[in-house]
């Protein structure tokens, strides 16, 4: 018979719920609860954030720009490249297996209603990939193509202008400075998409290349700037030296940036997420097992004579440090199963309903993304269990510091 575990039980079954020992076990339990839970809400919402970001930065942008360096330090594609055929054939018989885009960027003003808004009108090729972009084109309708006559516009225009899917759209565009008349453009908007990035939403609207072309005086076959979508992300950063390294690269002095140079300060804002992450955790747990440990010291403190009784009798050390080892894993595993059971709930929740709101101004997301990894939950556990028992065990380290005569005297 295991008898530490059977008076463990007979001590369990006789406690007064009255007496200081079960309250302090109640809070430490309720310490382990708020501990796990909020632990594990922490990891996931802080992967969570920076997954759906990272995300949404992938879809939104290339992860490799190349043009000229007018462009890239003005941040609008809008002076052409020179040798555009020449530059864009070499990149492409390097890299067959990357996918390419050609864009054209011009500013222009949208008129609506003696309105007007001062815009940029990012010119897509023809056959331009929307698959990425898709999941920010509201209602049902899918974007596939668009012809010269079309365009998309944001929500945010979309409703300072008055603007709906279906209505037409008067742009002007200014060739140069000395222009007093500038170019008059009639769209109609067959989509409008909501990014969350008010940088883009609010400065941004979608049309085919061509228009420019035409508009600017400009060849088929001339762009402003090369977009380069890699899957593997990791290798961005060294296709970006193999590119810049190229001939047509260096003889036509063109600039070449990258995602992670380009949102710099996205990346490196969402990247101090960890530090948050195991700054809660390791303060959520430690209280947590300082609750556990006090609650322990109590109950050994209550059974101080009984210590006493028992190490008289022949009782070993480890054999009265397992009573309370077991004690301490009770108050443990009832700390945990419920903040497992809620925090599981909670996040399924979230994820399909997604009640708790944040500021997409400032988060870049509408609500809070709960990040649910089998993983890292079972891993988390177990960190938090296994410290908990090695604390535990040092804890009772104490017991052998009662003698036998102190123990039954007192």
């Amino acid at each position: 018979m295991n008898l530490p575990f059977f008076i463990y039980r007979k001590l369990r079954s006789s406690n007064d719920k009255s007496n200081i020992s079960s309250r302090i076990i109640k809070i430490a339990i309720v310490s382990v609860f708020l501990g796990v839970f909020v632990s594990l809400s922490a990891v996931s919402i802080g992967r969570g954030l920076q997954s759906s970001i990272k995300e949404k930065l992938y879809s939104l942008s290339p992860d490799i720009t190349i043009s000229t360096y007018e462009n890239n330090s003005r941040g609008i594609a809008s002076e052409k490249i020179n040798n555009f055929q020449l530059v864009d054939s070499e990149i492409k018989t390097v890299f067959p297996d990357l996918k390419f885009e050609n864009i054209i960027e011009k500013p222009t003003l949208i008129s609506k209603n003696n309105s007007f808004e001062t815009v940029i009108f990012r010119g897509v090729n023809d056959g331009y990939s929307f698959e990425n972009f898709n999941k920010f084109i509201l209602g049902s309708n899918t974007l596939n193509n668009l012809t010269s006559k079309e365009i998309i516009i944001s929500k945010s225009l979309s409703d300072k202008l008055g603007i709906t899917v279906g209505q037409n759209l008067t742009l002007y565009f200014q060739i140069d400075n000395n222009q007093r008349i500038p170019n008059l453009r009639s769209f109609t908007v067959t989509h409008i998409f909501n990014t969350d990035f008010p940088d883009f939403d609010n400065n941004y609207v979608i049309g085919n290349s061509q228009t420019l072309q035409n508009i600017f005086k400009w060849n088929n076959n001339e762009y402003a700037s090369i977009e380069i979508s890699i899957n593997e992300k990791s290798k961005i950063s060294s296709i970006e030296q193999s590119i810049s390294s190229l001939k047509s690269f260096q003889k036509n002095n063109l600039s070449i940036k990258s995602i992670n140079s380009k949102y710099d300060n996205i990346f490196n804002w969402i990247s101090i997420f960890d530090f948050n992450i195991i700054l809660i955790t390791s303060l959520m747990i430690l209280v947590a097992i300082i609750s556990v440990i006090i609650s322990l010291f109590i109950l050994i403190f209550e059974r101080i004579k009984m210590i006493g009784i028992m190490s008289s009798m022949g009782s070993t050390n480890k054999s009265l440090s397992k009573i309370f080892i077991y004690q301490g894993i009770e108050i443990i595993l009832k700390g945990m199963i419920p903040a497992n059971i809620l925090f599981l709930s909670v996040s399924i929740i979230q994820n399909s309903y997604g009640f708790i709101k944040l500021n997409p101004s400032d988060y870049y997301v509408e609500s809070i993304p709960f990040i649910l990894e089998p993983m890292f939950i079972i891993s988390l556990n177990l960190i938090f269990a296994f410290i908990s028992f090695i604390v535990l065990s040092i804890t009772f380290v104490s017991i052998t510091k009662f003698t036998p005569k102190l123990n039954i005297n007192s």
